[in-house]
């Protein structure tokens, strides 16, 4: 498959601008707070869009992850708040990382889209370049719960 790189690569960055556009509207003293019918905070929501993102441009390749270890037990799949027992990275460490996350792959992976994964993923993705759709529409969704949180949030607040 022929694909731009840059244009790859500026849907990634597009994505994260919206991301952060987002973020920045979200009062900070609200980002560990889960509203009813929700299992997550907005802070869980931020660092599994970053641990999901690296981890899948490091899936099936041999290559070293750019996020430290201990966000898979934060904010991994099948964690939620109600399960740390450490306190978290902070709101301010998250936003940082979301905000040099993109810059970081790109510089890392430029040149190599084409290159293959050490086998085909479970999802048919067969080279880096065909994991960056798969990030952004994960990243999305969990934009979405991000703002669904935020309204929930700023609705209980004011009634």
């Amino acid at each position: 498959m022929k694909f731009s790189e840059d244009v790859l690569w500026n849907q990634l960055q597009d994505v994260r601008q919206f991301t952060l556009d987002v973020c920045d509207s979200v009062d900070e003293g609200q980002v560990h707070d889960v509203p009813k019918g929700f299992n997550n905070s907005v802070l869980w929501n931020v660092g599994h869009i970053i641990l999901d993102q690296d981890m899948w441009f490091h899936y099936l390749i041999a290559d070293d992850s750019e996020v430290p270890a201990d966000y898979a037990k934060f904010f991994g799949y099948g964690t939620s708040p109600a399960t740390w027992d450490a306190a978290p990275p902070s709101w301010s460490q998250l936003i940082e990382r979301l905000r040099v996350q993109p810059d970081q792959l790109k510089n890392k992976f430029t040149g190599r889209l084409e290159e293959p994964l050490l086998r085909e993923s479970e999802l048919g993705m067969s080279t880096i370049g065909e994991v960056i759709p798969r990030t952004l529409y994960h990243e999305w969704y969990h934009l979405g719960y991000i703002q669904s949180i935020r309204r929930c949030l700023s609705v209980s607040s004011v009634g």
